[in-house]
């Protein structure tokens, strides 16, 4: 046989249920079982929204991603789409504010992290959990390590800026300092 077998997560999209359970992990310090759980919870409430076909096949949507965050996150964590009509922020603009935001956190106290939408040589979502100046790392699902800046755009992918960021569709996360 000259061809290799799929490897998990070829086939499915499943990388924006792991992204919100891992972003838990990272921001609500969740455990194994909380975040077995929570993957459960996930999968439950798309079975009943008719958006679990879809969701293995294609991905989440940010539409969809924004409902599981209201409907079973709830206030346990802040979110928030700094970006969100703005469709021409450049990656400098855009890559200064997630610093600032990740940094905040380490003056504050606070957990945070940034889900990340991708494009371009992945389609995929992931979590940010630390950056500087020159690359980000991330704490991913299909074992992307870091994305250097270098080789990151938010207006079109090309063969020297493979990864393609979407601002519209990038959340900033903390925890609610209120529910624990």
């Amino acid at each position: 046989m000259k061809f290799k077998p799929y490897e998990q997560g070829a086939l499915d999209s499943l990388c924006g249920i792991y992204s919100i359970v891992n972003a838990m992990r990272v921001v609500r310090g969740l455990g194994n079982e909380d975040s077995q759980e929570l993957f459960t919870q996930i999968i439950c409430y798309l079975e009943e929204n008719k958006n679990l076909a879809v969701t293995l096949a294609q991905g989440i949507s940010i539409t969809v991603m924004g409902s599981i965050f209201k409907d079973i996150i709830g206030e346990k964590i802040d979110r928030a789409i700094p970006f969100q009509k703005q469709t021409d922020v450049g990656i400098s603009e855009f890559w200064t504010e997630m610093a600032s935001f990740l940094y905040e956190k380490r003056a504050k106290g606070e957990k945070r992290a940034i889900l990340l939408s991708l494009g371009g040589l992945h389609d995929h979502w992931t979590i940010v959990r630390k950056i500087t100046s020159k690359r980000i790392w991330l704490f991913d699902s299909i074992g992307l390590r870091n994305l250097d800046r270098s080789k990151c755009t938010t207006r079109k992918a090309s063969s020297s800026r493979r990864h393609l960021i979407y601002p519209t569709q990038t959340y900033f996360l903390k925890q609610n300092q209120y529910v624990l």
